[in-house]
């Protein structure tokens, strides 16, 4: 089929940048802002185009080929339908790693990014006291993230921490197939495997960090919820019953009970309703327990210590 004839069955008045970004903005603008439209843009420009928001601004009037523009077009069609562009283009970034997604793991949110920092600043920060404290054997550090879905938490702590022994488990075969998948593309050796966190058990390797991000959504909150995460992704990595809004915490408590070294760490992403709620199921006698906001300023974290 010739070009004209698709940019006809397309509504693009012709294949030139300006005319495809004049379309974008048509087809989308009764269903997202303007700041969101214009980020789609950029997207889909890198994406299928491989030219950044400089280019469009100043190269209006090139053209793309055929292959393109059908890409760009279907991609836009799915977002009419809020669809995640990340589930479009099939990757995100997080903590700098390219992280495939797909609709059988959640996208990975700026929040849990904050979280990921703390965690690598906090190790850093300490291997700089073993240092000055002239300890000349370096230890490892046995890392587990709990519901690690994509992987994208233990894989940005896997290359960012030195002498970490990573580990990321999940209940979801389908996310786990995503998370290994992650670890093979990004070169990262973390050790993927399947167990249920609703079942803990004591294991063989104990943690100095045990990291989790885990479902704590409450199925009332659907009501609030936009498009884009409600039909698209997975209400299993997201929601909890109403009528037991802590049972992921509950049992992480339980398994850092058994599995978590003396002075061993905990940081958690939490829902910001519950934090109080969430902090009383770690005894004060065993923890010691702070609270962070996240960037929207909502309390979302909470860290603990293991007290020797």
């Amino acid at each position: 089929m010739q070009l004209q004839n698709y940019t006809k069955i397309m509504k693009t008045k012709s294949n030139r940048i300006t005319d495809i970004v004049d379309y974008i903005h048509d087809e989308l603008k009764n269903k997202y802002p303007q700041s969101e439209i214009k980020a789609f843009i950029n997207i889909l420009f890198q994406e299928y185009v491989g030219i950044n928001s400089a280019h469009i601004l100043a190269f209006k009037d090139d053209c793309v080929n055929e292959s393109e523009l059908l890409n760009i077009v279907l991609s836009t069609e799915r977002l009419k339908k809020y669809e995640p562009i990340q589930y479009i283009i099939g990757c995100t970034e997080f903590c700098g790693l390219k992280i495939k997604v797909t609709s059988d793991v959640l996208i990975p949110r700026p929040e849990t990014e904050e979280m990921v920092y703390e965690i690598i600043n906090t190790t850093r920060q300490n291997n700089v006291k073993q240092q000055n404290s002239d300890m000349r054997e370096e230890k490892n550090i046995n890392i587990i993230d709990l519901c690690t879905g994509s992987g994208c938490i233990a894989l940005a702590l896997d290359k960012n921490i030195k002498n970490s022994n990573v580990f990321g488990v999940d209940i979801s075969d389908k996310a786990l197939a995503i998370a290994k998948e992650n670890n093979n593309n990004l070169a990262c050796n973390v050790n993927f495997y399947k167990y249920d966190v609703l079942s803990p058990s004591a294991t063989e390797d104990k943690y100095d960090i045990i990291v989790s991000n885990p479902p704590y959504v409450l199925e009332r909150e659907k009501i609030d919820m936009k498009r884009n995460v409600l039909d698209y992704e997975p209400h299993l990595a997201l929601f909890v019953k109403n009528e037991n809004p802590l049972q992921f915490y509950e049992k992480i408590e339980i398994y850092a009970r058994k599995n978590l070294k003396i002075g061993g760490k905990i940081f958690l992403e939490v829902n910001n309703f519950f934090v109080k709620d969430t902090l009383s199921l770690f005894s004060e006698k065993e923890y010691i327990a702070q609270v962070r906001k996240d960037i929207f300023n909502r309390e979302r974290f909470i860290f603990l210590q293991k007290k020797s």
